[in-house]
């Protein structure tokens, strides 16, 4: 088993690193629908339990499209081709 993790840690490519990139902002944002949501369910206030349901409303549009994205890098219908920054 050991020689077949030898090398796994190498450099990622600019595919990999957009991939991965995807799927990390994909995380963040869900986690922070799951916070935002605790936080609504024990508003104070209605227009602060609107707000914060609304929040979470448009984040999990943005993770949705991301995760998207993700599942088009991998099938390599997204290509970077060298890593930015």
């Amino acid at each position: 088993m050991n020689e077949l993790i030898q090398g796994l840690d190498g450099p990622r490519t600019a595919q990999q690193e957009l991939f991965y990139d995807l799927e990390d902002a994909a995380a963040v944002i869900g986690w922070s629908v799951m916070e935002l949501a605790t936080l609504a369910a024990n508003g104070n206030t209605s227009s602060d339990t609107m707000a914060l349901q609304k929040i979470c409303a448009l984040l999990k549009a943005q993770q949705e499209k991301i995760v998207a994205y993700a599942g088009e890098v991998k099938r390599q219908r997204i290509n970077r081709s060298e890593v930015i920054g």
